[in-house]
């Protein structure tokens, strides 16, 4: 029996046979582990992509990953991005049963520092930071309860990386968004990671880190 009075409200549990992780809303987990080492591996493994190793196990909001399809999202730093719309409206939008008005989409586009944008612009004329901002406000509109980011700042300049990771942490504590964070620049992360997991093997469970 699950002794955790909070185990109701966890969003992420990972288990092996010795070693118990779980993140509640709005919590920011650090990933690290050296390069190669799998990080980006155990995010595709809690969005449901790749299975997970034996004798381990997940649940997200209580669901397998895979099976949480509506409750989590995964986003990549690709360079060129990947869109599936030609203007930003319809990158917001994409995948939403219900389109959110004019304004719903000016203010999440305000929120994360795109007020300069028109929903009508073209995808094609965002630079780096815009296009990150505009996946993470395009991840903010579908509303999930877990969010996989994989080095969201690793690129960025520092100035550019703090600002983002600012906005992702307030994100988070707003909407009790979990977030997950891949990152070799944990520098970016420490200040405000909630929990620190190192990824030490690509087959076990990672581990819990110092306090981030």
């Amino acid at each position: 029996m699950n002794s955790d009075p909070r185990s109701e409200d966890t969003t992420l549990t990972l288990r092996d046979a010795s070693q118990r992780l779980a993140a509640e809303a709005g919590e920011i987990i650090l990933l690290t582990g050296a390069v190669g080492s799998g990080k980006s591996l155990w995010l595709k493994r809690l969005a449901g992509v790749t299975d997970l190793p034996n004798n381990t196990s997940a649940t997200i909001a209580g669901k397998k990953p895979g099976k949480a399809a509506g409750e989590t999202l995964m986003l990549f730093d690709r360079q060129p991005p990947l869109w599936l719309g030609q203007r930003v409206g319809e990158e917001l939008c994409f995948g939403l049963r219900t389109p959110p008005a004019s304004e719903v989409l000016t203010a999440v586009l305000s929120a994360w520092r795109l007020e300069s944008l028109s929903p009508s612009a073209e995808l094609s004329s965002l630079n780096r930071l815009q296009a990150m901002r505009l996946s993470l406000a395009t991840m903010a509109l579908a509303e999930p309860k877990l969010a996989l980011l994989d080095s969201p700042t690793d690129s960025l300049p520092e100035t550019d990386a703090i600002t983002l990771r600012d906005d992702i942490t307030a994100w988070a504590e707003r909407s009790k968004t979990t977030v997950v964070v891949a990152s070799n620049r944990w520098q970016d992360w420490q200040s405000v990671a909630t929990q620190h997991w190192q990824v030490t093997s690509r087959d076990d469970l990672p581990q819990r880190g110092a306090q981030a």
